[in-house]
């Protein structure tokens, strides 16, 4: 750990490659309270200080490799510098992050694409993620990013350790699941005889199953309208029979929405009992995004594995 007490992220790029991607990363460390630290080299900037690179990287908290569209420039043992710089985080055990680009591989010859695969396979083996533009960049940063450095942050609330915070967490989870159901309200087109009929229909789901339709597709950020569309997609499959019991001799159902305030409850439950979390930046233009906290992660695996 650094002086100032923030945990030290040295961030492994290479800058013609990444662009102002870099930015976007810097800003994500340190909004999430870290102290980015890279060494910016390109090929003509002189001599590559490997010692010292070598250095940073064994004093950081947290190595972040993040790649572009190529492999990135060649050090004299043949490898990248990423690369070279990858491998001996990896050999030092420190905890390692991999943002890797779905490169655009045409403009690339064979033996640098072979390149950047080998440096992607590696990566792999430990933590990832995938980003195609800033955006993407701006939200993945903050997931893979966050379980790493938060940990080791205050807790602003103020007494409670992050040990314990996290226990208080944990019961608050088991004893949101704990519940049975939660009524939610549905409106569907139910059609009968060629005319079409707006019905609102009370549904209750189990915890559970709101849950595992709602966090399987939270592994990474998504909008609260596809939270909410996954919920209307199981109502109007698994429930079609309760709709179309309200018209007499109907016979088919679409376009089912939830209620909106229903909904955010909903949602705000869910926040409560820590298995999710908003990781929108606040910047103007970009929707609320949501994404499972850490032990969402490990609730939702427990359900969908149980032992």
């Amino acid at each position: 750990m650094t002086d100032t007490n923030k945990p030290m992220v040295y961030i492994s790029s290479d800058p013609k490659d990444t662009g102002s991607a870099l930015y976007t990363l810097n800003r994500v460390v340190m909004q999430l309270d870290g102290l980015p630290v890279q060494s910016y080299y390109m090929e003509g900037s002189g001599a590559y200080d490997w010692p010292l690179v070598r250095s940073l990287i064994d004093e950081c908290d947290v190595y972040v490799l993040l790649v572009g569209d190529s492999y990135g420039a060649i050090s004299d043992t043949g490898e990248s510098f990423i690369h070279r710089e990858a491998v001996y985080a990896k050999s030092k055990r420190k905890p390692v992050v991999a943002i890797l680009k779905n490169a655009e591989l045409k403009s690339l010859l064979p033996q640098s694409i072979q390149r950047l695969k080998s440096l992607h396979r590696l990566m792999m083996s430990g933590t990832f993620k995938y980003w195609n533009n800033k955006e993407d960049l701006l939200l993945i940063g903050r997931q893979v990013l966050r379980d790493h450095l938060k940990p080791q942050l205050k807790i602003s609330s103020g007494t409670l350790s992050s040990s314990s915070s996290s226990g208080y967490r944990e019961m608050a989870s088991d004893s949101f699941f704990e519940q049975e159901s939660y009524p939610l309200r549905f409106t569907g087109k139910v059609f009968a005889h060629g005319n079409c009929h707006e019905v609102t229909s009370k549904v209750l789901l189990s915890w559970t199953v709101s849950f595992i339709n709602i966090g399987s597709m939270m592994t990474s950020p998504v909008t609260e309208d596809r939270m909410r569309g996954a919920l209307e997609d199981l109502v109007e499959e698994s429930y079609r029979d309760q709709f179309l019991a309200a018209i007499p001799d109907s016979h088919a159902l679409a376009d089912v929405r939830c209620n909106e305030n229903e909904f955010q409850r909903l949602k705000a439950y869910l926040k409560s009992a820590g298995v999710i979390e908003n990781v929108d930046s606040g910047s103007g233009g970009i929707r609320n995004y949501w994404q499972l906290t850490g032990s969402g992660e490990q609730r939702l695996n427990k359900l969908l594995m149980p032992s």
